[in-house]
């Protein structure tokens, strides 16, 4: 069992405040060169992105497709220790059952400390990047950990609202209209937290909250955990349906309410549009702009 150091007040401050929690990760061999080049051997098509950046410069228009392979994991992860790359596993645990227990394990740790419905559709991802890399300013969709194993890298989190979290902005990236791009604006950092994650360390953030991230001089590997719970879903739904709604229809959205008469609508509005393809005809030309 993964053994995690929750902060005492857990209950009160999850979902509102950034949590931080150390774990025993950097022993576990699952995340060893070995273990983690047999991984991409066994699994090249799970390797979701190879993609290189300028180091320098906060800059998203600088991150493009790298030309290197899964095929070779070996060739790629000598290139991740001397270049400027970034690698992002995905859903790792429906690939490996030893990942997926070990997610679940550090996920029930949680929802025992934390009142409320217990969380589901748990994912882990492996991140393994460069010295010197960094992720630009971003937000995701679901509920959002990162779990830092090997090296050091800096984070830079941001609140979830306006300025640094635009709702049409969200939007776009809820129903898939972008990746996960949103505006940046180096004013912004005054407001971040800023936090120097070493191995054995985790953080888990309020939904959606934008954050970038800067590694220090060393090769670094860490895990994402994405997951959801009856809160987070509700968000999806009326976030979707906004979505639809202003880039689709033109129409701009009243309430990003979670409850009540409208919020059930937006549920029901936003199913159908998911299930019967009508999203996706309506947002085409937003996608192409």
């Amino acid at each position: 069992m993964t053994k995690l150091g929750l902060p005492e007040n857990i209950a009160e401050i999850w979902d509102r405040e950034i949590v931080r929690v150390t774990h025993d990760l950097p022993d576990n061999p699952l995340f060893s060169d070995e273990a983690l080049t047999e991984l991409v051997a066994n699994n090249p098509d799970a390797v979701r992105e190879i993609a290189t950046m300028d180091t320098s410069v906060e800059d998203k228009s600088r991150w493009r497709a790298s030309d290197i392979s899964p095929d070779d994991p070996q060739g790629l992860f000598n290139a991740v220790r001397s270049g400027a790359l970034w690698v992002n596993i995905g859903h790792v645990g429906g690939r490996d059952a030893r990942y997926q227990k070990l997610i679940d394990d550090i996920m029930d740790q949680i929802d025992d400390a934390v009142p409320g419905p217990a969380s589901y559709s748990r994912q882990i991802g492996i991140l393994i990047s460069s010295p010197r890399a960094r992720v630009y300013y971003h937000a995701d969709v679901p509920g959002q950990g990162l779990i830092h194993i090997r090296g050091e890298k800096r984070i830079w989190l941001y609140p979830g609202h306006e300025p640094y979290l635009k709702p049409e902005e969200l939007e776009r990236v809820v129903t898939a209209v972008t990746a996960e791009e949103i505006s940046y604006d180096p004013s912004y950092d005054a407001a971040a937290t800023v936090i120097d994650l070493t191995p054995g360390t985790a953080l888990f953030w309020p939904l959606n909250w934008p954050h970038r991230v800067v590694n220090a001089d060393s090769l670094n590997v860490s895990a994402t955990v994405e997951y959801h719970t009856p809160k987070t879903r509700r968000h999806f739904a009326v976030n979707y349906a906004n979505g639809v709604l202003r880039h689709g229809l033109g129409v701009t959205p009243r309430s990003r309410a979670i409850g009540g008469a409208g919020f059930w609508g937006k549920a029901a509005f936003a199913y159908a549009c998911r299930k019967s393809g009508l999203a996706r005809r309506l947002l085409q030309s937003a996608r192409g702009a």
